[in-house]
């Protein structure tokens, strides 16, 4: 009896794992629309410019952090990381190579010698003059006018022990800095960290890495981290990587009493078809396209 209901059900169940499995994939190609409607105006969302305007100015640098705040976004992401005279800047890779003309990690220069470092050309020519700011000129520089989602990167190194806390030293400078800075990592120890050290920090969870293969890595990260979150009455958001949402997967995070803000849909059709899914908020390169997606919902 047992053989034979694995025989007959075993196609069944095989049929079940693969929809589950590209769940994300059959709404985001196929159950969703990408059309404007009016059921969209009673959803608010944030548009978050991901590493500052990042589709029209270098990442990280000043001239993407000053567009996106020319532009009203309500939130920026940035990445930070730590220099070999642990000096805190704005820096998504561990390396240098791939946004400036520099060569190597990040930790084994000192603060001095990245700073003469172009990080513009490789954009464009015309932004060779930008060079890699510090967590504490780009804080400067928004100065509240818009809220701060700083990524911390992982990184198994002595210069990065006491990260957490750096940070959150440099929030405690910037006027009102709680209520406008949060911290958000993939690592739950950095986030546990920041909130031993000060409790008054605002976090997020990160669930996916950018660098994860984003149907695998959404199982994983849930089994391993969901559950866990949910136990810290701190932790109020989650980060999925855009392919791995559904309607169904938006709604079991808010019901568990979860945000979402969803990174990065760089296109219109996927930005809306995010908000028909119910997500809180985009973190995206284009944060122009969200802001007149924003102002086609208001002017329905």
């Amino acid at each position: 009896m047992t053989k034979k209901f694995l025989l007959y059900s075993s196609p069944v169940m095989v049929l079940f794992l693969a929809v589950a499995l590209f769940e994300p994939y059959i709404y985001l190609h196929f159950l969703t629309s990408p059309v404007i409607d009016k059921s969209l105006k009673k959803e608010h969302f944030d548009i978050i410019a991901h590493k500052g305007a990042s589709g029209i100015a270098p990442e990280n640098t000043m001239a993407a952090f000053r567009a996106a705040i020319e532009m009203g976004v309500d939130m920026i992401e940035l990445d930070v990381r730590n220099t070999k005279d642990e000096e805190i800047v704005v820096f998504h890779d561990e390396f240098l190579d791939r946004t400036t003309n520099g060569t190597g990690a990040v930790h084994d220069y000192t603060l001095e010698e990245i700073r003469q470092l172009d990080a513009g050309s490789w954009f464009d020519p015309k932004f060779r003059d930008e060079r890699v700011p510090t967590l504490k000129e780009v804080l400067d520089l928004i100065n509240g006018r818009c809220k701060v989602l700083i990524e911390i990167k992982h990184m198994d190194h002595p210069h990065y022990h006491d990260f957490a806390e750096k940070l959150v030293d440099v929030i405690r400078e910037e006027k009102n800095g709680y209520e406008w800075i949060i911290l958000q990592s993939e690592e739950v120890e950095y986030i546990e960290a920041a909130h031993e050290y000060d409790d008054h920090v605002q976090t997020k969870k990160l669930m996916i890495g950018e660098d994860s293969a984003p149907l695998i890595a959404f199982y994983v990260e849930t089994k391993m981290h969901l559950g866990r979150a949910k136990e810290d009455d701190r932790m109020k958001a989650l980060n999925p990587e855009y392919h791995t949402l559904s309607t169904r997967r938006v709604f079991r995070m808010h019901a568990r009493g979860f945000q979402v803000y969803t990174y990065s849909p760089n296109n219109r059709e996927d930005m809306v078809k995010m908000l028909h899914m119910g997500v809180d908020g985009i973190i995206t390169d284009y944060p122009q396209i969200l802001i007149q997606i924003r102002k086609d919902i208001e002017a329905l």
